[in-house]
C-alpha cells in the first residue's frame, strides 16, 4: 500500500523484502591509472610586482614573528601561506618553495590557509626564494600565494575576538569568567613536540599560572588556565605570545538542549513492563528521575556524576520518556515511530552548563564502563561551530567512536535569539549555525521539524523547526545528518499544543520543544537497526559498525523524501526515516543492495555488470530513479584544522563503453558529470559536491530514459596532501537504491532475480526478525 507523504507517493517497505547486503570481494579491485598531467601551472602571471607584493608580506610577518621569538628563541613561530582561492586543491598547495627555505608544514588552519615553521633563517630563504627563483615549480607555487601572514596573538583567538585590542582581548577574557583553554600546534619532530610542551609548562610555573592538563587522542595535551586574580593582564598577554599556541578561548560550556516552555497535556504514558530483547541507549544528560516510579523498570543501569541542586533531572527525565514511549506519550502521531528502548542513565549534565573539559572526562569514564551500550543520545551543545576547524567537543566524539565502536547521536542544537525564524528562510544572516558537538564526522546529527501548527506557530507541518540549528559543518561538511519531530513554536517559543510531549520528574506530562526531542527518537531507530543487524544465522561474516548504521538510517530517509536543494539539506538533512522496517527493507516497487569494500588510495573498485529490474528498461533505456549513500570512516588529523578529513571516496553509478581508441572507459551518469560541484575548483567540489564529506548522498531520475546497458559502480580513494600511505585500507559502505517512476510492483522480485545470477558474496542484510512493538 503506498503512503503519501510530503507531496510524493512512497510504497511501504515489507518484511518480506530485506535488503541485500553485497560482501567484498578483493578480485573487484584494479590498480588506479595515473594520469601525468601537464606539470606545475602557473595559475596567474608571475610579474615583479606579484613578487615585490608578496616580499612585503614576507617582512610584515618577519616583524611580528620576531618580537614573539625574541621571548622564546627556540620556539620557532608559525608562517600562514594564504592560497588564491583557485590554489586551495593539493596539487596547487607551494610545497617546493616551503621546503627550499627549510618551513616544516605544521598543518592547516582555514581551507585556504597552510602553515609551516618559521624561524628568522627560514623567513631570509623565503624571500630570496620569491625575489629570486624561477624555475617552473617555483613560479607555479608564488602564483598559488596570494599573501604571507603570522599566526600571531590575535590569530590564536576566535574569529570574534581578532578585531579587539591588546586590552579588549584581556576584559573579554575575564568578563567571560571561565578557564582558558589552550591547545598547542603539533609539529612533527617528536624532540620538537617534547620541548614546546617543556617549555609551555615551565612558562606556566614560572609565572604562577594555575593550569590543568588534560590529555587528548591527538597525543597534545590540552591546558586549562584558571583566571583567577593572580591571572593578571600582564601575565595573560605573556602566556597568548607564545609562538607554539595555535587557539585560546575561554572554556566552552556545555548545555542541555531545551529551548521551550508549554503547559501539561492530558496524555497517559503507555508503555509496558520492557522485554529483554529491546535494545539499550545510553542518555548522557541530566539524569533521569529516580523516584519518577513509571520509568524505573525502563532503566538497565544508573552511571551517576552529578547530584542535585547541580541537577533537576528535567532534561533527561524528558529526553528518556521520548526513547521509552515516543509515540505512546504522544497519540501515536503518523510520523512517530512505535520503537521504545530500555535506557542506560549518564546523570552527567549540570543543568546551569557543564564546563566542557569535565564533562569530556566524564564522558570518557562513561563510555569506557558501558562497553555492550552502542547508542548513545547527545541533547546537548555548545558553541556555535565555525568554518576553520571542527571543534573540541567534535573531535573527541569522534575518538570516543573510534576507541569504543559506539554511534553517537547529537542534537543540532537550538536558535532562541531574536529575531524569529520561519519558513522559508528569509534572513540569511541568523546566528543560527549548529553547535557543537554536532560537527562530529562519526556521529548522526539531528535537526527538527514540525509536526503540528496552529494559528500562532512560526512554521508549518513538515517544515524546519524555527529553533532548529542549520548546516553545514565545518568545510561545508553536511549537517544536520537527519532530522525528525522535536515540536512546534510561536514567537515566544512557547511549544503549547504543538510540541511534543514528554515526562517530567515525578510522571506529570508536559508539552516542550527543541531539538533535544527529536534527537531520542533517532537515537531509537539506530539502536533498533544495530539490534536487528546483531547475531541471527549467516554464511558469510558481518560485523556491525556504527558507520553501517548510520549509513542506513541517512539512506532510509534519503529514500522516503523529495529531492532538496542544498539550502534546504542545511535544515533538513537527508530527512526523516519513517520507522525500523523502512531502514532494512524493502518496498516492492524498489531494489536495494548494500555494499561493503575496502579501498586505498592506489586500487579502484568497480561491481559490473550491476544487476539491474528488467522492467527497469523501457525501450531500451535505463528508466528508474537512482539514489545512492556513500559513507565510511575517514583518516582523521586533530591538528589539520579544516583540513581534519584526510581521505575522500568518490563514488559514481555509470555505463562501461568504449572509447575511440576502444578501451572500456567509466562513464559516470550519477551524479552526472559536469553536475555542480562535481567539477572545477577545490572550493565549489567541496561547498556543493561534498567533497571531503565522509557520507555522500547522489541522487538522479532518469524519466526520459538513459540508452545503454553495461552499468557499473564504481568507488576511488585520494589522500590529503602530505598524508602518509595509508595503514590500512578504508571501509567504505554503499548503498544503491534503483525505484521505479510508476511504482511497478515486480521491481524488487525482479531485483532479486538478477542479484542471484551473478557470482556476488550476498545475503539478507537484517539478521533478526524485526521486533513486534505494541502500538496502544
Amino acid at each position: 500500500m503506498a503512503k503519501k507523504r510530503e507531496g510524493i507517493v512512497r510504497e511501504k517497505s515489507l518484511r518480506d523484502n530485506p535488503i541485500a547486503h553485497i560482501g567484498y570481494q578483493p578480485s573487484d579491485l584494479s590498480a588506479v591509472e595515473v594520469n601525468g598531467g601537464g606539470g606545475a601551472k602557473e595559475l596567474v602571471p608571475v610579474t615583479p610586482e606579484l613578487r615585490r607584493f608578496l616580499r612585503r608580506t614576507i617582512e610584515k610577518a618577519a616583524l611580528e614573528i620576531e618580537r614573539e621569538s625574541s621571548l622564546h628563541p627556540d620556539i620557532p613561530g608559525i608562517l600562514i601561506f594564504r592560497l588564491r582561492d583557485i590554489a586551495v586543491a593539493k596539487s596547487h598547495r607551494p610545497l617546493t618553495i616551503a621546503a627550499e627555505a627549510e618551513m616544516t608544514p605544521v598543518g592547516h588552519g582555514a581551507m585556504d590557509e597552510m602553515l609551516v615553521t618559521a624561524t628568522q633563517v627560514n623567513l631570509s630563504k623565503l624571500d630570496r626564494v620569491v625575489a629570486t627563483r624561477n624555475v617552473k615549480a617555483v613560479r607555479a607555487n608564488i602564483s598559488a600565494v596570494e599573501r604571507f601572514e603570522p599566526w600571531g596573538l590575535k590569530r590564536r583567538f576566535p574569529l570574534q575576538w581578532r578585531e579587539m585590542s591588546k586590552k579588549e582581548l584581556w576584559q573579554a577574557v575575564i568578563l567571560s569568567e571561565r578557564r582558558l583553554k589552550i591547545r598547542l600546534f603539533r609539529y612533527s619532530s617528536v624532540e620538537q613536540r617534547t620541548h614546546v610542551l617543556n617549555k609551555f609548562r615551565a612558562l606556566l610555573r614560572e609565572n604562577h599560572i594555575q593550569y590543568e592538563e588534560f590529555s587528548h587522542s591527538a597525543g597534545i595535551p590540552i591546558f586549562f588556565v584558571e583566571t583567577n586574580k593572580k591571572f593578571t593582564q600582564e601575565r595573560f598577554l605573556l602566556l597568548a605570545s607564545f609562538p607554539a599556541i595555535r587557539r585560546i578561548e575561554p572554556e566552552p560550556l556545555v548545555w542541555p538542549h531545551a529551548s521551550t516552555r508549554g503547559t501539561r497535556q492530558h496524555v497517559t504514558f503507555t508503555a509496558l513492563q520492557p522485554s529483554a530483547d529491546l535494545p539499550v541507549v545510553a542518555v548522557f544528560d541530566t539524569g533521569v528521575d529516580p523516584l519518577t516510579a513509571i520509568l524505573n523498570p525502563w532503566i538497565v543501569k544508573r552511571d551517576t556524576y552529578i547530584l542535585p541542586p547541580d541537577t533537576d533531572y528535567v532534561h533527561g527525565t524528558a529526553v528518556g520518556s521520548l526513547l521509552v514511549d515516543s509515540a505512546g506519550l504522544n497519540l501515536n502521531h503518523t510520523l512517530i515511530p512505535s520503537s521504545p528502548c530500555r535506557v542506560h542513565d549518564v546523570c552527567a549534565l549540570e543543568v546551569p552548563g557543564s564546563r566542557i573539559g569535565d564533562l569530556i572526562i566524564r564522558l570518557r569514564e562513561a563510555v569506557a564502563k558501558a562497553s555492550d551500550v552502542k547508542i548513545w543520545n547527545l541533547s546537548l551543545g555548545a558553541n556555535e561551530v565555525s568554518d576553520e576547524e571542527f571543534t573540541e567537543f567534535g573531535r573527541e566524539l569522534d575518538a570516543l567512536s573510534d576507541a569504543h565502536g559506539v554511534l553517537f547521536v547529537v542534537a543540532a542544537g537550538n536558535y532562541v535569539d531574536l529575531p524569529r525564524r520561519s519558513w522559508p528562510v528569509t534572513n540569511n544572516t541568523l546566528s543560527d549555525r549548529l553547535s557543537s558537538p554536532g560537527d562530529s564526522v562519526r556521529a548522526i546529527t539531528v535537526g527538527a521539524v514540525a509536526h503540528l501548527e496552529n494559528a500562532s506557530s512560526l512554521v508549518k507541518i513538515g517544515e524546519p523547526a524555527p529553533y532548529s540549528r542549520r548546516g553545514p559543518g565545518p568545510l561545508f561538511t553536511p549537517k544536520p545528518d537527519l532530522a525528525h519531530l522535536g515540536g512546534n513554536a510561536d514567537h515566544n517559543l512557547d511549544a503549547t499544543g504543538v510540541g511534543l510531549n514528554v515526562l517530567s520528574p515525578g510522571g506529570a506530562i508536559a508539552t516542550l520543544c527543541g531539538t533535544s526531542f527529536a534527537t531520542p527518537i533517532i537515537s531509537a531507530l539506530a539502536a533498533h537497526t544495530w539490534r536487528q543487524l546483531e547475531g541471527g544465522a549467516r554464511k558469510h561474516r558481518f560485523t556491525v559498525t556504527p558507520n553501517i548504521v548510520k549509513a542506513l538510517l541517512v539512506h532510509s530517509a534519503e529514500i522516503n523524501s523529495p529531492e532538496r536543494s542544498a539550502t534546504e539539506k542545511r535544515y533538513f538533512g537527508s530527512g526523516t526515516p519513517l520507522d525500523p522496517l523502512s531502514v532494512l527493507y524493502d518496498s516492492n516497487s524498489s531494489f536495494t543492495m548494500m555494499f561493503e569494500l575496502d579501498i586505498t588510495e592506489s586500487t579502484k573498485w568497480r561491481k559490473s555488470p550491476f544487476p539491474i529490474p528488467p522492467s527497469l528498461f523501457k525501450a531500451g533505456k535505463l528508466n528508474c530513479e537512482v539514489i545512492i549513500t556513500a559513507a565510511y570512516a575517514p583518516v582523521l588529523d586533530p591538528n589539520a584544522g579544516a583540513e581534519y578529513v584526510r581521505v575522500n571516496v568518490d563514488v559514481g553509478f555509470g555505463l562501461l563503453e568504449p572509447d575511440a581508441t576502444g578501451k572500456i572507459q567509466f562513464k559516470g551518469q550519477v551524479p552526472a558529470k559536469g553536475e555542480l560541484g562535481t567539477t572545477g575548483h577545490e572550493q565549489a567540489q567541496v561547498e556543493y559536491g561534498g567533497k571531503w564529506s565522509p557520507i555522500k548522498i547522489y541522487r538522479r531520475s532518469f524519466p526520459n530514459g538513459k540508452s545503454g546497458t553495461n552499468w557499473a559502480l564504481q568507488a576511488t580513494l585520494l589522500k590529503r596532501a602530505l598524508e602518509p600511505r595509508l595503514a590500512k585500507p578504508v571501509r567504505v559502505i554503499i548503498i544503491v537504491t534503483l525505484r521505479a517512476l510508476d511504482n511497478n510492483p515486480n521491481i524488487y522480485e525482479e531485483g532479486q532475480r538478477a542479484l542471484a545470477a551473478t557470482n556476488w558474496i550476498r545475503e539478507p542484510l537484517p539478521a533478526r526478525t524485526p521486533i513486534t512493538v505494541r502500538n496502544p
